[in-house]
């Protein structure tokens, strides 16, 4: 665990690293930090007075900082707890290289300096309306060398205490959501510094995918051996807990705290360095040409594609999930600093007004959607007219509310028609009409984002149907020209997905008919362009929204209600029903979801669809229910065993770093090449992770090494095993092409049997085959669906194991969707009735990035400040310079100043500069400014520092001259 936050201790003495404590100095393991140390004069080692005072919201004369709330329970602050690898706790603790602990320092320093300029805020006003940043904070930090079971460990306590000081001068509790929320960018700032600082030294790293890193030279076991307590936290919650799991599991397994006296730590150290001999441990040496970072990326560069990451999957994002992304492809070749000031300086950035930012990218894809669809406007004919639409809408038996649609449908003249149409109305019956009311000389081609989806479209519509990305595939110079092109749970298209489609169906004179629902689950990827263009392309949106799914009037009641976005009434009329079961326990909640399913008749069982938020979920309850099955008699004693490839859905960056990869993982090319075939499967043999090479073995048995810098169009999938007995329900999970038969995703079929050459005989919903295992490779268990896979799918029954109630897969679009799939019964699990009715009502849709930014923030980044805000930095900065300045030794025309927070400011004859992290603030020698990039917020941050820095000299100036007055 790199970044742990938690409760901090009452007592000072807690924090002790042994039992030696001086009352005056203080405790020698400890040390005052922060802006809120620096105003409040405290400094060097931390005593019982100070800590004592601290925690109580006390001055250093015991003085209340501020107001306490009565009645709300006293909260001191957090214990920001931050660990080293294990192969940095060895070389700095085992070896005694005190370089290795004084980079430990140095990456604690930074990190909470980090904490200080973006984490750090307050609440004013009233109810708290008001969310200030204050750029202050008062840390005692205890540096620790084991862990409870007296393990080496090598880490950090950073005491956050509860008050900091705002604009006004006045001290208030603070706001830790931004703490929290930043956790693993904490973390990665603090990996990521120490990985920088350790191979500055000449130590090799190896990172891991996660940004993490371990020094080279340690094998996995002998680490294990010094790592007694990750084995007891293991062995309590299992290897594949949750990192909450996990942290629960710390606190119910940890022993009570030991303290040593100075001579029992001795003896310790010497344990520990009698086991690393027993081991053979051979400490890696430092090797001074690892000092410089080789193959070193372009700042810019990495950012951009950091960038890309980040922006695959949401159009706006906060600052810091950039500088996480970024620090992780950096891996220690740049500063934290460095990684800041490039994305202060990228262009392409646009910021918007709750702070997060978003892409210029991201704004011209969608404007380019808008334009395609407002050029298509009034170019087409009508496919039919009004009396042939009314006269098929009544042989076909539709609601008014479809043929209406219909009537739309056939008499728009428009490039693209939008259909909003609510969960289980009918959408693609009124398709089916379509198709049955135009001229059979119109081309209809039907698309939908997932390859079940398109199955739907295809059987229910009688449409020839494929996936989108199988159509956008296709080479341009292939595809007919004016087609009519349906595309289904339209909803669920990406921007990028959006924007091809049109240019496409522009180049081929086709017309779009978008079909899907924008309160249903969105795109994966970044973008929402169907609601983009609902909202945005001055088109009409004829609408579909008479629920004819539901059968069962209470359920009916319910999923109306969430379909007009009355979602918490919604949520209270089914918990009301008694349709929302509260297990807090996790074992025993997923047991009764088994159960519900079990206990089920023979007609009722294969009617009922069984969802689950996470994946995770979803093996646990599909591994119960088939030992229910094997016990029932439904699936048979005999079984086989298959191989089975997982996507293992790794990024870019991760594509080209070896640490992506395991040994067994399976490669497959996109196209043949000189050296790879995309017909054959590549296993990892070898791992290389000091050249990023692998060596890959074909399935005719050769060997061929691949840098992972080449050859990037590849998929990577994880081999698993899957026991199949008979009666087992399976479903195909890739589009594929076995010996000439299509495999389509999402494809279902029942295993019937095995004969004695291997062979199995499986069942699909149109024929008998038998195959060979091999052909399964693209096949798991379809007992269970996540929330998203389920949309667009229809049952009798289904069941809902929404987990916790607080993940964030958890919205009012997921549960929409599922309340939706059922037509007579709807059950949920649940491990908090409470949590799971406020996820509900919170949108974890996509964003669009034309409805975020602001009309006046298009092409700019940040706001303009003032004269006078600037001329107050200007009288703090000049004074600070001139007093506490020194020289520059060859031109002593130039004085400069460092402050504390990495501020430097410069004066010459000419000018005075005030920099930070890359922004500057320049003045002339008539104080005119000449070049200025801080921005608002970051320039009264200055203003504060600056002005405080500037008081507390002049104050201490005056004491000396008084002191020196008395003394004469």
């Amino acid at each position: 665990m790199v970044c742990s936050i938690g409760r901090l201790y009452a007592k000072v003495n807690d924090y002790a690293e042994d039992n030696y404590y001086t009352q005056n100095q203080g405790l020698t393991n400890s040390q005052w930090y922060g802006q809120g140390a620096e105003i409040l004069r405290l400094n060097g080692r931390v005593s019982t007075a100070e800590y004592n005072n601290a925690y109580q919201g006390l001055d250093t004369q015991g003085n209340p900082l501020r107001q306490r709330q009565s009645g709300k329970k006293y909260n001191p602050g957090r214990d920001i707890t931050l660990s080293a690898p294990k192969s940095v706790t060895l070389l700095g603790l085992v070896k005694e290289d005190r370089t290795v602990i004084k980079a430990h320092q140095q990456a604690v320093k930074t990190t909470l300096s980090y904490i200080e300029q973006n984490c750090i805020f307050t609440r004013t006003g009233k109810g708290g309306a008001n969310h200030l940043q204050t750029n202050n904070a008062l840390f005692a930090v205890f540096q620790h060398d084991d862990n409870r079971n007296l393990d080496p460990q090598l880490h950090s306590h950073c005491v956050i205490f509860n008050q900091t000081q705002g604009e006004d001068g006045k001290w208030r509790s603070m706001d830790n959501r931004e703490l929290y929320q930043q956790k693993m960018t904490i973390g990665m700032v603090y990996h990521h510094e120490l990985g920088r600082r350790i191979q500055t030294l000449g130590y090799e790293l190896d990172w891991n995918r996660d940004g993490t890193f371990d020094v080279r030279g340690y094998s996995q076991s002998q680490l294990r051996e010094f790592s007694t307590r990750k084995q007891e936290i293991e062995q309590a919650v299992g290897q594949g807990a949750n990192a909450a799991t996990k942290a629960r599991a710390c606190t119910t397994t940890r022993k009570s705290k030991i303290h040593q006296a100075e001579s029992e730590r001795r003896e310790l150290k010497l344990r520990w360095q009698q086991k690393a001999e027993q081991l053979e441990i051979k400490h890696p040496e430092v090797n001074y040409q690892h000092q410089q970072v080789t193959n070193l990326k372009a700042k810019s560069k990495l950012v951009i594609e950091a960038t890309e990451i980040v922006s695959e999957r949401q159009v706006a994002f906060p600052r810091h999930i950039l500088i996480k992304e970024s620090l992780r492809q950096s891996q220690g070749s740049y500063s934290l600093e460095d990684i800041e000031r490039e994305i202060n300086q990228n262009k392409s950035l646009v910021k918007i007004k709750d702070g997060r930012l978003t892409t210029q990218t991201a704004i011209d894809r969608e404007k380019q959607i808008l334009h395609l669809t407002r050029n298509s406007k009034d170019r087409y004919l009508p496919l039919a007219n009004t009396e042939i639409a009314k006269h098929q809408a009544q042989k076909l038996g539709l609601n008014k509310v479809q043929a209406s649609a219909l009537e739309y449908f056939v008499t728009n003249r428009d490039g693209v028609i939008l259909c909003q149409g609510d969960a289980g109305v009918g959408k693609t019956y009124t398709v089916k009409a379509l198709k049955e009311t135009i001229s059979s000389d119109v081309n209809m081609r039907g698309l939908a984002p997932s390859a079940s989806a398109a199955s739907e479209l295809s059987k229910g519509a009688d449409i020839n149907s494929q996936t989108l990305d199988a159509y956008l595939n296709i080479p341009i110079k292939s595809l007919p020209k004016n087609e009519l092109i349906v595309v289904d749970e339209a909803g669920m298209i990406s921007s990028t997905q959006m924007k091809n489609l049109l240019e496409r169906c522009e180049q081929t004179n086709s017309r779009i008919l978008l079909i899907g629902d924008i309160k249903q689950l969105a795109a994966v990827q970044a973008g929402s362009p169907f609601k983009l263009l609902q909202e945005k392309a001055k088109l009409p949106t004829i609408r579909i929204d008479k629920n004819v799914r539901q059968q069962n009037i209470q359920l009916k009641e319910v999923v109306d209600l969430l379909s007009t976005g009355q979602i918490r009434q919604g949520y209270e009329k089914l918990n009301e029903q008694g349709s929302i079961k509260q297990i807090p326990i996790d074992s025993l909640r997923l047991k009764a979801v088994v159960s519900n399913y079990l206990e089920r008749d023979i007609k009722t069982q294969p009617q009922t669809l069984i969802l689950a938020g996470t994946n995770k979920e979803k093996d646990a309850i599909t591994k119960q229910i088939r030992q229910g099955l094997i016990e029932q008699g439904k699936l048979s004693q005999q079984s086989q065993h298959i191989s089975i490839l997982k996507p293992k859905d790794l990024d870019k960056f991760s594509l080209t770093q070896a640490s992506g990869y395991e040994i067994g993982d399976v490669i497959k090319f996109g196209h043949t090449t000189a050296r790879f075939s995309k017909d054959l499967y590549y296993r990892v043999d070898v791992i290389y992770k000091n050249t990023g090479t692998l060596t890959l073995r074909d399935s005719l048995n050769h060997k061929q090494d691949l840098e992972l810098n080449t050859y990037k169009d590849r998929a990577v999938f994880k081999s698993e095993t899957r026991e199949l007995r008979c009666g087992e329900q399976m479903k195909f999970t890739r589009n594929h092409y076995q010996n000439q038969k299509k495999q389509i995703n999402g494809q279902q079929f029942t295993v019937l049997g095995f004969d004695k050459h291997g062979q199995i005989e499986i069942k699909t919903k149109c024929k008998t085959q038998t195959v060979n295992p091999d052909a399964l490779l693209y096949s798991d268990y379809r007992y269970v669906d996540t929330v998203h896979s389920s949309q667009g799918k229809t049952a009798n029954y289904c069941i809902y194991a929404a987990g916790s109630g607080k993940s964030l897969t958890v919205g009012k679009e997921s549960f929409y969707v599922a309340a939706s799939r059922a037509k007579h019964e709807f059950k949920v699990y649940t491990a908090s009735t409470k949590a799971l009715g406020l996820s509900v009502e919170k949108s974890r849709g996509q964003e669009n990035a034309l409805s975020l930014v602001m009309k006046q923030q298009l092409n700019q980044q940040l706001s303009t400040p003032s004269r006078e805000q600037e001329f107050k930095l200007l009288v703090a900065a000049k004074y600070l310079v001139e007093s506490q300045g020194k020289s520059d030794l060859q031109n002593p025309q130039i004085k400069s100043f460092r402050t504390s927070d990495g501020t430097e400011i410069k004066r010459d004859r000419d000018s005075l500069t005030i920099s930070h992290k890359g922004q500057e603030l320049k003045f002339d020698r008539d104080n005119a400014t000449v070049n200025n990039t801080f921005s608002i917020n970051e320039l009264k941050q200055q203003i504060k520092t600056r002005t405080i820095e500037m008081q507390q000299h002049l104050k201490l100036t005056r004491t000396q001259t008084h002191s020196r007055t008395i003394s004469r």
